[in-house]
């Protein structure tokens, strides 16, 4: 069974969207009312990939749709659809964790391919849910041409794309961007990983903690990220360490620091409350090996004083058109992290085939508006109706959440928000 009321369309007005509904054949266009249903079942429906298969099947063969299973080993779909003159290309995900903004980009690119040229739009149906990056990302890209389905008790929900509404009282998580050295682009990675979570509906504090003050010149004392459906958005406060009081931010649910490359410029009242660390690099031929002896500097640092914290490396500036050399340079840097790791649990190298920061046009020239006089913003600006640095930040914020306690930590907090009689 089908459920035909709820469906991600993102666009702004009703009358638009009403429009896609009809055109996607899950409602029709004077019926576009919107019901509330669970969105996720955490756990795993079925015991194998193929039965749940069998079961999303069975569930668009009810629903009128000519089903056929993708050919054995196919990569990018699972299940071909056709009905009249559409032909949809059907993706399902049987996973514990919840789908999140990579693999979606992933199934876009290939809808872009030519190898899947007779495919006029994509599904996606998950047995777990999605991120709250996922929503974003279809908003901020407009993707109209993808469906998001939460498969729960033999029936297909279609998402609405609304964010879950997030409690205003939540622990704080403490994220620093360090390195002892400078130049890898420790603010910009800073200011950006806000601006994923501030997309997603947290507002976040932004403490300077690097002497140039780099953040406060590009972002001034912060900026505002505005909500959709008329909500109320979030914000980015820029802050210095000395202006910072939890008691002053009730609503903040993540304080993100850009720490000195001078170590002990750095409060250590700070470095003790990490709960992650994001250690940037660079996959640069010449200098890769000093480059993995200034992370293990790094790591070695920041485990002085705190031997909880997660720490991660994450590439910069990296470019994804030089696949062969980079595979190479990655290898070797990857390989100068597997005794350090082997030892510390806590510290991950983040593959850049799955999360990197790629190189851009507006990531090289953010900080540009100060010259032309304009107000404080982040590179979030689409070239050629796409915005690089925004899906890659709501991709990093979605790998910490997968590889960390952040989302269970959420989840506790959303629980106990809930008053008991409910």
């Amino acid at each position: 069974m089908i459920h035909r009321s709820r469906r991600q369309i993102l666009l702004a007005g009703a009358d638009d969207r009403a429009l896609l509904l009809g055109w996607f054949g899950l409602i029709s266009s004077s019926d576009y009312s919107h019901r509330t249903c669970d969105r996720c079942n955490p756990m795993p429906q079925f015991e194998n990939d193929s039965d749940f298969k069998k079961a999303v099947l069975q569930c668009f063969e009810q629903d009128g749709w000519t089903v056929t299973p993708a050919p054995p080993n196919t990569i990018g779909y699972d299940i071909e659809l056709i009905r009249d003159s559409e032909c949809v290309a059907v993706q399902v995900r049987q996973q514990r964790a919840k789908v999140h903004a990579g693999q979606l980009e992933k199934f876009i690119d290939f809808l872009e391919r030519p190898a899947a040229v007779k495919f006029t739009r994509g599904f996606i149906i998950s047995a777990s849910g999605f991120t709250p990056s996922v929503f974003t990302y279809m908003r901020t890209e407009e993707v109209v041409d993808v469906a998001l389905g939460s498969f729960k008790d033999n029936a297909i929900f279609w998402e609405d794309g609304d964010i879950p509404f997030q409690p205003t009282k939540a622990q704080l998580t403490y994220i620093g961007v360090f390195t002892c050295k400078g130049g890898v682009g420790k603010t910009t990675i800073s200011a950006h990983l806000a601006g994923a979570f501030a997309l997603n509906g947290y507002d976040v504090v932004l403490i300077d903690l690097d002497r140039q003050s780099n953040l406060r010149k590009l972002l001034g004392d912060g900026v505002s990220i505005p909500g959709r459906r008329g909500g109320l958005g979030a914000t980015i406060t820029v802050l210095n360490h000395t202006d910072w009081r939890e008691d002053d931010y009730p609503d903040t649910r993540v304080v993100i620091c850009d720490c000195s490359p001078d170590y002990d410029a750095n409060p250590e009242m700070f470095i003790e409350k990490f709960d992650y660390c994001l250690i940037p690099t660079t996959l640069n031929p010449l200098g890769i090996n000093k480059n993995a002896d200034v992370i293990r500097r790094t790591f070695a640092a920041i485990r002085r004083v705190n031997t909880n914290a997660e720490l991660f490396v994450i590439v910069n500036n990296y470019h994804s058109d030089e696949a062969r050399r980079n595979d190479v340079l990655n290898r070797i840097l990857k390989t100068e992290f597997e005794t350090l790791m082997a030892d510390d649990p806590k510290c991950h190298y983040i593959d850049p085939e799955t999360v990197a920061i790629r190189f851009s046009k507006q990531l090289l020239y953010w900080g540009y508006h100060i010259v032309e006089n304009d107000k404080p913003q982040l590179a979030f600006r689409e070239i050629g109706g796409r915005s690089l640095p925004r899906v890659d930040f709501l991709k990093l914020l979605d790998y910490l959440e997968d590889h960390t306690n952040i989302e269970a930590a959420k989840a506790q907090e959303a629980k106990s928000a809930v008053p008991a009689n409910q």
